[in-house]
């Protein structure tokens, strides 16, 4: 992978475009990211350049992060560093969880450096204005773990790909097993985000639609730690289960809390839409053994996936989570669509990608739509005991494979105009 080195201060400016205190704030974590980095006035032809915008320094830094940057470094490097004969080049972004410094950072990438593909996106709200510029620049989105469809369906514009899941194949999925096994009322807790109105609304509509009902609800400010009032009217409520839609940093406080609160005391379950490994890591097998949840990959999934896992363990020091393994795959693929087309052409390779058989250690039964959605395989899975733990960080059992085409929304459904 081509590398590039120059004045950290000119890339702040670049990858965090505020005050010179959010400069300094971040420079311990910019510095590790100058090897990786292009400075714009350095741009040269006969490039692809990729880059990778999400969360490296606040709430959903821990699920993604540095740790897709390897991932996709890993990709970079797996695929020899060129594709259809031109070098690869990775550039860096930090968007705090903010949607006008995500935006700033894409359109400077878009508009002035050059690049090719944007991937990752943490963050359906700065994920939706980025869709409409990457349509507006026709340049490739690949976006990994935002949770919103709109980029796929209303705001389709053709030239951003949704590579891992969305709130049915996740939360519907989940619901739906929940009330299987017996569970017909809930309270839910959801983020007060873009995302966390899509969750909430999902897991009400499927509720409802099998015969179940929603107790209450509340949601939260991302950064919120303190959750003791939610949880006491969960408890109040009278549900039998909490449905949990946040994730990262606060779906960890908040699990370590549960306990306090007494709810296993009073005979309720906790129940999540939303698990990363890097959350099982933080909160432990033991508090969480049982719970259950939907997730597009876990590296523990087959031989093929272990492997994979295994190499960023050695990379990282822990086994990654689905963002990372979705991204090294979305990553991979679309190299490989380049290097079919001849040219990194945005128009010819999303052709190239749309004849690909996608099939990977990520990819399973894979069908990428006309709107941009892939849709494959999804799997409901088990946090293990303790004792069922054998390999450092092997968390997840597998329970059942829900497949592509009962997971994800069929095409004839979709408000995309492009179908």
């Amino acid at each position: 992978m081509s590398k590039r080195h120059c004045d950290s201060t000119l890339l702040y400016k670049m990858a965090y475009p505020g005050d010179n205190e959010t400069m300094m704030k971040h420079f311990l974590l910019g510095t590790t990211m100058l090897a990786a980095t292009i400075f714009a006035g350095q741009a040269q032809e006969n490039t692809v350049r990729i880059g990778v915008l999400n969360d490296q320094s606040s709430s959903f830094s821990a699920i993604g992060g540095t740790e897709v940057v390897r991932a996709v470094e890993l990709a970079i490097e797996d695929h020899g560093a060129q594709a259809a004969g031109m070098r690869v080049e990775l550039v860096i972004g930090d968007h705090q969880n903010k949607p006008e410094v995500g935006l700033a950072i894409a359109g400077e990438w878009l508009k002035r450096d050059r690049v090719d593909v944007i991937a990752d996106m943490t963050n359906s709200a700065i994920a939706q204005p980025v869709n409409k510029l990457i349509g507006l620049q026709r340049k490739v989105g690949l976006f990994v773990s935002p949770l919103t469809d709109r980029p796929t369906e209303e705001d389709c514009n053709g030239h951003v790909v949704a590579w891992a899941y969305d709130a049915d194949s996740t939360i519907r999925s989940t619901v739906k097993a929940l009330l299987a096994h017996g569970q017909t009322s809930f309270f839910l807790l959801s983020p007060d985000t873009e995302a966390g109105t899509i969750q909430e609304d999902v897991v009400a509509t499927a509720v409802a639609a099998h015969g179940g009902t929603v107790k209450g609800k509340q949601r939260v400010p991302l950064g919120t730690t303190d959750f003791s009032s939610q949880l006491a009217e969960a408890v109040a409520s009278g549900a039998e289960i909490v449905i949990m839609n946040i994730s990262g940093a606060e779906l960890v406080d908040a699990m370590k809390q549960v306990q306090t609160a007494g709810l296993h005391d009073k005979g309720m379950k906790i129940a999540v839409t939303f698990m990363h490994q890097a959350d099982v890591r933080s909160i432990g097998v033991g508090a969480l053994q049982g719970v259950r949840f939907v997730v597009p990959w876990f590296w523990g999934k087959d031989e093929a996936s272990r492997q994979w896992g295994r190499r960023m363990m050695a990379i990282t020091g822990h086994a990654p989570g689905w963002i990372a393994a979705g991204t090294y795959s979305a990553v991979t693929n679309y190299l490989n669509a380049i290097d079919k087309a001849g040219t990194d052409d945005s128009v010819e390779v999303l052709a190239a990608l749309d004849a690909l058989n996608v099939s990977d250690f990520f990819i399973n039964n894979g069908d990428l739509y006309p709107n941009g959605r892939m849709i494959h395989d999804m799997y409901l899975v088990e946090v293990k005991t303790p004792a069922e733990v054998t390999e450092k960080e092997d968390f997840l059992e597998l329970v059942e494979t829900v497949p592509a085409k009962e997971a994800f929304r069929p095409l004839s459904e979709s408000d995309c105009k492009l179908r």
